[in-house]
């Protein structure tokens, strides 16, 4: 079987500038990938890279697909899919795999899903992420989420004064009432002293966890922030020997919540498996997207539907982008992920 990969750029823009602690976001870049086999199956494959958690930069991606080797079978599934990448890069190895399982499950006639095991295929949970900087705005955000379907809700804090971002969890709260799930995200914006003062104040809202609280090489003051409520690392996972670190301490694991990104952790194939190695430490983990296009957040949700669990994923992004070819919609707070063959995504709806 030979097989020849296609590399295209693409660029998405979002509605609106999205704001976190590492600055203002307006646009999503990176590489689309088809793969083609001698007998004419294709598999699509997405290469997001995320240099802020640690990822290649989309240049040094461009250099690292000219360095991959591709396998002369897939027979070898689920050992491995015997390709490789001659360079540190996390975002072109998920990309270039993603296309390999793609293929894979397009020939064998079932979804990506099914391939990686899971027991049926169909919606996926999923946060809404409010983008509101103020707690009038977030409120108005919470509730047509909260009216949609949504059930989960999460805010970037951590750009913003201590008030601010208390006010509008709090405001969050206070609208949408205690059974729904809310999370925080404050992209490691804080030194270990100043969490604990802000999260103090949080406690009252049953927050379901805070993630990256701390910068990423801050693995101890995350641990111990653990004592304080739920913490989820997130940024820490892009650190060279991050799921030791994360889950291997003497005293114990260092988070309540892994939160798996394909270009972070290299792969969905990596992702299962460090999956497994958190659960045995009593580690839940969730999916989350970087912003990426219709491949790369169908390729995460088949690996949260294969992972299982009660959380909500991260993976409603799509509603942020100006334009999302080929997506999977989100109805009633879950992707409506296809029972068909591979991801579900048409190349043509990419334009191949």
């Amino acid at each position: 079987m030979r097989l020849r990969l296609q590399m295209r750029p693409f660029r998405l823009l979002l509605r609106a500038p999205l704001r976190t602690a590492h600055g203002r976001q307006a646009a999503v870049e990176g590489l689309l990938l088809l793969l083609r086999d001698s007998e004419g199956w294709v598999g699509l494959g997405e290469v997001t890279p995320l240099p802020d958690f640690g990822t290649e930069s989309l240049e040094a991606a461009v250099r690292a697909l000219g360095t991959v080797r591709l396998p002369d079978s897939l027979d070898g599934f689920p050992g491995g899919l015997g390709f490789s990448v001659q360079a540190h890069a996390p975002a072109t190895r998920a990309g270039v795999e993603m296309a390999l399982l793609d293929l894979l499950a397009r020939r064998r006639g079932v979804a990506l899903a099914t391939l990686l095991g899971s027991p049926s295929v169909g919606p996926v949970p999923v946060n809404a992420l409010l983008r509101g900087e103020t707690a009038a705005e977030a409120v108005r955000e919470a509730r047509g989420a909260v009216a949609s379907g949504f059930r989960t809700l999460k805010l970037k804090v951590g750009s913003a004064s201590a008030d601010e971002d208390a006010d509008r969890l709090g405001a969050v709260r206070e609208a949408v009432g205690p059974a729904i799930r809310l999370r925080a995200d404050a992209n490691g914006a804080w030194t270990e002293a100043e969490a604990r003062v802000r999260l103090q104040g949080l406690l009252a809202l049953g927050l379901e966890y805070v993630e990256q609280p701390v910068p990423a090489a801050d693995i101890a003051g995350l641990r111990r922030l653990r004592t304080l409520l739920p913490v989820a690392a997130d940024e820490a996972l892009g650190l060279e020997g991050a799921p030791a670190a994360l889950l291997d301490g003497e005293q114990g694991p260092a988070a309540d919540v892994l939160v798996l990104k394909l270009c972070v952790v290299g792969g969905v194939i990596e992702a299962l498996q460090l999956a497994a190695r958190a659960r045995a430490r009593g580690v839940d983990t969730v999916v989350t997207g970087v912003m990426d296009g219709a491949v790369g957040r169908a390729a995460a949700g088949h690996l949260a539907l294969a992972l299982g669990g009660d959380r909500a994923h991260g993976l409603a992004t799509g509603a942020l982008l100006a334009e999302d070819p080929g997506a999977h919609p989100v109805v009633a707070g879950a992707l409506q992920l296809k029972d068909v063959p591979g991801l579900g995504v048409p190349p043509e709806a990419l334009g191949w």
